[in-house]
């Protein structure tokens, strides 16, 4: 069985002053069993009596001091995990997606998904659980994200499709972390977070270029 983890860095406001000018999706890929807690009970082990910034059993990079995201990342880099990330030049995208956020978000989320199955980076006969964090209050919202990636690929029985918070699933704040440094380096042309977790990236795409 595998696991893939999503997670978003940036925004898709295109309206907005203060809005990112990339959005990243992150897939983190988890492929012996679900043992995560590990890197994120040690990385809380590691930082105990030190000035964090975590609540709720939750590391978010947003909040947290860059020396802690240094160690989370080079506690991540010893494990056996691997990743695939899109870049959307926000720039870019037309302006008929722009005023469709959701359609937009859920085609950005398959293009991964299908360069996944089509480039059987995950074994076809395998148990996938992909894991996606929760973006939305809207029930209704999240449901229909679920449903358009079910109906998407209901010719792939072995994928199953959840929405959880990172405070349900530990391996969200793993996958958080990751695509954080991937949209430090877009974003503010910052590398050094990114130098760290280089060699886990299978695949970098952009779009819009």
């Amino acid at each position: 069985m595998a696991y893939i983890f999503m997670y978003e860095s940036g925004d898709l406001w295109f309206d907005k002053k203060w809005s990112s000018k990339y959005f990243i999706i992150t897939f983190l890929f988890q492929k012996h069993g679900k043992t995560s807690d590990l890197i994120i009970k040690k990385l809380f082990h590691r930082l105990k009596g030190k000035k964090v910034k975590i609540k709720w059993w939750v590391f978010h990079c947003c909040k947290e001091d860059r020396e802690n995201i240094i160690k989370a990342l080079n506690l991540i880099r010893e494990k056996d995990l691997s990743c695939m990330t899109l870049i959307l030049n926000k720039d870019r995208v037309y302006i008929e997606l722009q005023n469709q956020k959701h359609i937009l978000y859920n085609w950005v989320v398959n293009i991964l998904i299908d360069t996944i199955i089509n480039k059987n980076i995950i074994p076809k006969d395998d148990k996938i659980i992909f894991v996606a964090s929760r973006r939305e209050t809207s029930k209704t919202l999240n449901e229909n994200f679920l449903s358009y990636l079910k109906l998407k690929h209901k010719n792939h029985p072995n994928i199953e499709f959840e929405i959880k918070t990172p405070y349900q699933e530990k391996w969200l704040q793993v996958a958080d972390i990751v695509s954080y440094a991937v949209y430090q380096k877009y974003e503010r042309n910052d590398n050094e977070l990114y130098d760290i977790i280089e060699k886990l990236i299978l695949e970098e795409r952009r779009l819009f270029n």
